[in-house]
Parts: structure tokens; C-alpha cells; sequence
């Protein structure tokens, strides 16, 4: 453990820069057997700022999936000041991930959320500090006014237009972790549930739902959504025909699934490809889509669904966007 330099350096930012842990504070850290490597540099890092870790196993509380935190862990979480969550996806555990997030927020944590993210993703998602993270994404923001009209296009394909909403509001997830919110990490991204969202979109990089990865790699089959007035008209897959039916179903198992749920930003400039995890994947520089929820509580949406499928683009050949008739993007490289 000790001798993984880069994930250890990478961890470090996680606890002091995306957290802001100092000394006196309790840090939660809730993980499975998959990231004990990751709990335990955590738990050294906090240490290191004088901090206090309280380490929970999920394995240790019985089989998986968990369909609701245990008891113990809802009680650790009143006496911490900070949390993370570090496990791997696993079906049927939705629900438990859910209730971490309201628990956090409720009891005014800065609370990580950390699904499915391994080591390459970390060392990449935080080779950049925080802080320069944030301060991408705030120049972004500005960009956009109420109504604002987005276009993205790329040479794979991609021929999209969406129209924001004056009723909803961003999610600013720059790395930078709040007292009471909770971030995706490693953080870089803004997201807003948009008015409309009509044209063609080619994913390419990574494609995954609310029970894990469907396909960690897009770049030899990438599928293509035709989209009008926000809901999915048609889903194709030239390279796995039977790829683009099992999406198509899994729109059909949920009320809303098949609509635009979300629209994504990625600013994490230190992602510079998909390395195959979705909430790391939407980092990327780039326009990233998500179906069904829409976090109507923080976003402002009138509707959402009781699930997500998203898809994310490529940083190579990169995209080319526009705010308003403004170019913001060329080529996957931000002009901010």
C-alpha cells in the first residue's frame, strides 16, 4: 500500500483539497473489500492531518447487496464532520447509496461519493488540484444565461441542440466538497436538467445505469441516440445490434427513462480520456448525457424517474460546443 506513490498522492487531495479535512475532525469512511486499499490511505491521510477516521466494511455487516445502511454507520454519521463512500456497484444497492447522500446532507456533512471508481480514474481525476477544478467550472457557468442555446457537434457524429430551462437550476460539482453537499469523485463536472434537447448524440466512451457499467469501453461500438424534444426516438449500435435492443428495453422498464434527464459538463482537466468508470467518465471535457433522474430537489425539475442510464462522449477527436452562437469549445479543448 505504501509503496502506490500516485494513488497515495492522489488520495491525499481527496481527504485535504476535494474535503478540506483538518485537524480535530472526524472523517467517515464507509467502503467495500474492493477499495480497501483506498479506505486505508484515506484513513492515513486523515490521520496525517490530525484528524480522526471511522473506518466501516460493508462486508463486515453481512452479504451484499444492502438494501438500507446499517445501523451503526447511520449512527456514525450524527458525530463525523466529513464522509466518503467507496464501493463498487452492485445491484440492489441503489437505495442504500441514496440514503448515504440524504444522511450526509441532512446532517450537514461534506460527503464523497466514490462508486465504482478505481485506482487509474483517481490518480488521473485528481492530478489536477481542486481548486483549479472549481475555478474551470465557474468560468463556465457564467457563460450561460436562462435560456441559453447549446450546440454540440463532433466528426463521430454528434449534431446536437439543447435549450436550457429558466425553471432549473446547476449542480456545481467542481471538487470542491461543501458543507451539506456532496460531490461525485473525483470532481469536475456541472449538470442541469435542460428544457429540451433535440438532434444527435454519439457516446463513445462509457456507457452505465444505477446497478454499474454496461460497457466500460464505447470506442469499438459506439452507440448513437436520435432524440426529439428530449425523448429517445431511436437507439443504434452498427458494430452490436443486440447492444442497441438491451438499451432500448432498458428504457422501457422505467417511467422517463427514455428521456434527457440531465445535461453535463466535464471540467476535469486532468481526464483526458474514458478510463472506464460512468461517474468518473462524465469528468471528461465534453457534453455528457444522462437519462431518467434529474435530482429535482437541487435542479429545480418538474419530473424525473426512479432510475438513470448515462452516456459519455470522448475527449479525441473532442466535440465542438457553442453557448449562444459562442464558441466555449474546439475540438475537446475548452477556450475559457
Amino acid at each position: 500500500m505504501v509503496s502506490d506513490v500516485g494513488l497515495a498522492a492522489a488520495v491525499d487531495r481527496v481527504i485535504e483539497g476535494a474535503l478540506g479535512v483538518v485537524a480535530g475532525e472526524r472523517m467517515l469512511i464507509v467502503h467495500d473489500a474492493a477499495h480497501d486499499q483506498i479506505a486505508e490511505l484515506c484513513a492515513a491521510a486523515s490521520r496525517v492531518l490530525h484528524a480522526e477516521p471511522v473506518m466501516f466494511r460493508l462486508e463486515d455487516f453481512g452479504s451484499r447487496p444492502h438494501a438500507h445502511l446499517p445501523h451503526e454507520i447511520v449512527s456514525a454519521l450524527g458525530d463525523a464532520q466529513a464522509s466518503l463512500l467507496a464501493v463498487d456497484f452492485h445491484k440492489g444497492e441503489l437505495a442504500m447509496r441514496t440514503e448515504m447522500i440524504d444522511r450526509a446532507a441532512a446532517a450537514q456533512l461534506r460527503h464523497g461519493h466514490m462508486v465504482g471508481v478505481q485506482r487509474a480514474s483517481i490518480i488521473a481525476g485528481f492530478s489536477v488540484h481542486p481548486k483549479r477544478i472549481a475555478e474551470k467550472a465557474r468560468a463556465l457557468l457564467v457563460r450561460f444565461g436562462p435560456t441559453s442555446r447549446i450546440t454540440v457537434k463532433s466528426k463521430s457524429g454528434t449534431d446536437l441542440i439543447a435549450t436550457l430551462s429558466p425553471k432549473c437550476k446547476w449542480m456545481d460539482f467542481g471538487a470542491l466538497v461543501l458543507r451539506g453537499k456532496r460531490v461525485n469523485l473525483p470532481g469536475g463536472e456541472i449538470v442541469t436538467s435542460p428544457e429540451d434537447v433535440s438532434g444527435v448524440y454519439v457516446a463513445e466512451g462509457t456507457l452505465g445505469d444505477a446497478d454499474g457499467i454496461w460497457r466500460k469501453r464505447l470506442r469499438d461500438t459506439p452507440v448513437t441516440l436520435r432524440i426529439a424534444s428530449s425523448r429517445i426516438q431511436s437507439v443504434e449500435c452498427a458494430r452490436d445490434p443486440m447492444l442497441a435492443r438491451m438499451i432500448t428495453e432498458r428504457l422501457g422498464t422505467v417511467g422517463n427513462l427514455d428521456r434527457v434527464g440531465l445535461l453535463g459538463f466535464g471540467v476535469n482537466l486532468g481526464l483526458s480520456e474514458p478510463l472506464g468508470d460512468v461517474f468518473s467518465d462524465q469528468k471528461v471535457p465534453g457534453v455528457h448525457l444522462s437519462l431518467g433522474e434529474t435530482f429535482p430537489a437541487a435542479t429545480g425539475a418538474s419530473w424525473t424517474s426512479k432510475s438513470w442510464v448515462a452516456l459519455t462522449a470522448t475527449n479525441s477527436p473532442g466535440q465542438d460546443v457553442d453557448i449562444d452562437s459562442s464558441a466555449v469549445m474546439r475540438s475537446g479543448r475548452y477556450l475559457l
